[in-house]
């Protein structure tokens, strides 16, 4: 009699299988959240790009606006309720003055499929005036280490008086004091811009180590037109020395060469245009100018030069009543052989007054301290220099129209999809 035995499964076999079944489990769990995380990763690319294409929107609808604005227009475009189609995107722009008319504010919000941005620009209206730097190199504008620029009014009284902030080397006065240049600006360490540095359009500002500009450093919208000197002719007087103190009349004069001997004095009274081939100034000499019926203009052809402690300046200390201009050029343009002219700007001398000279190289030595504006081709501030820009001028040196100049520029939050605040 044969006896069948029934086999029963063995424990091994049954694990196996449960530790299979497991793993399939544990693999397709894995596979399912590796498939959601693909997911879940193209859909924050997707977001991401769509996020930069409405940050670039956003930024070409508020150059639009400012454009429009500088063309007397209000710069709203659009609106939330009638957008304006740009490819896939829409955009509009939101545009508020305030009471005074000077300052308008300008929103640009832009929709990529789900994603908003928004950006606002704010803009300031100024007069129409090229005097609106306190210092303008048209190539170049270098400030050594401790060179200072800020601002006062004198409509509102002197600089000294203004200069109610900070104390030391750091003393100030306001915060208007903007440097500017067509081209690159450089900024040495422990120098000072109480004020924007606002280089040329396609250029940059450099602020190296522990240098401060308290405004912005955003490149201009376009480059500052330094126009050419047009001079005056009249007869020449020949040369005139001055060992003491000279007093001169109102009217328009010419002479060779100004050789101001040191500490010596020339008394000009306004309206007065002095064209000179060669201007100096020894140690110590003043040219002081009675400015009460009208303006002084200097015109110099070649060489200009201020010796130490040399002061130039209207009694009345406006700066807009002395007007200096100098048609020198003391750089070398390659390919062309020039006699070059000195101008020479030496220590501790003090101007009040603008100084034009589209055409120079002007190097502001230690402890010059001018209250007014300077315009140049190339400018470079040694240590010590100190630029102290006139408010007024802007006022008083304008063509009579506006210009609308950034003063902000801020990306706001970005919004989800339909929001609009």
């Amino acid at each position: 009699m044969k006896i069948q035995r029934r086999l029963q499964p063995s424990p091994r076999r049954g694990g196996a299988i449960v530790m299979t079944l497991t793993t399939l489990v544990a693999v397709s769990t894995l596979s399912v959240v590796m498939v959601q995380m693909a997911g879940s990763s193209q859909s924050e690319q997707r977001r991401a790009t769509e996020r930069v294409h409405a940050q670039y929107v956003a930024e070409a609808a508020a150059n639009r606006a400012v454009a429009l604005v500088r063309a007397d227009q209000t710069g709203q475009i659009g609106s939330q309720q009638a957008t304006v189609t740009h490819g896939a995107s829409q955009y509009w722009v939101d545009s508020a003055v305030n009471n005074t008319g000077d300052v308008r504010t300008l929103t640009a919000t832009a929709v990529d499929d789900r994603t908003t941005a928004r950006l606002e620009v704010t803009l300031r209206s100024v007069p129409d005036s090229i005097w609106r730097f306190a210092a303008f190199g048209k190539d170049s504008l270098h400030m050594d280490s401790n060179a200072r620029v800020d601002s006062y009014d004198s409509t509102l009284g002197t600089w000294a008086t203004q200069a109610v902030n900070g104390s030391g080397s750091n003393q100030y006065a306001h915060e208007d004091g903007n440097v500017g240049s067509n081209g690159n600006i450089t900024m040495d360490q422990n120098s000072k811009v109480w004020g924007d540095a606002e280089c040329g359009p396609s250029s940059s500002t450099t602020v190296l180590g522990n240098a401060v500009v308290t405004g912005t450093t955003s490149p201009a919208s376009s480059p500052v037109d330094m126009p050419p000197i047009t001079m005056p002719s009249y007869v020449s007087s020949g040369n005139l020395t001055v060992n003491g103190t000279l007093n001169i009349a109102s009217g328009n004069r010419r002479y060779d060469t100004l050789n101001m001997k040191a500490n010596s004095i020339v008394n000009i009274t306004g309206p007065a245009n002095i064209v000179v081939t060669n201007f100096f100034m020894r140690a110590g000499s003043q040219f002081k100018v009675n400015a009460t019926n009208g303006p002084v203009v200097l015109y110099v052809i070649d060489d200009f030069t201020l010796a130490a402690g040399a002061r130039m300046y209207p009694t009345n200390y406006d700066p807009s009543k002395l007007e200096i201009n100098l048609l020198s050029d003391n750089i070398i343009d390659p390919g062309i052989v020039v006699d070059l002219d000195v101008v020479d700007f030496s220590s501790n001398t003090k101007i009040y007054g603008t100084i034009y000279a589209p055409d120079a190289l002007i190097e502001v030595n230690s402890n010059l301290e001018l209250f007014g504006s300077m315009m140049a081709r190339d400018i470079d501030l040694d240590s010590n220099a100190r630029v102290h820009y006139d408010e007024n001028l802007a006022r008083v040196k304008t063509t009579g129209d506006v210009v609308w100049e950034k003063v902000a520029w801020r990306p706001l939050p970005l919004l989800p999809h339909g929001s609009a605040n």
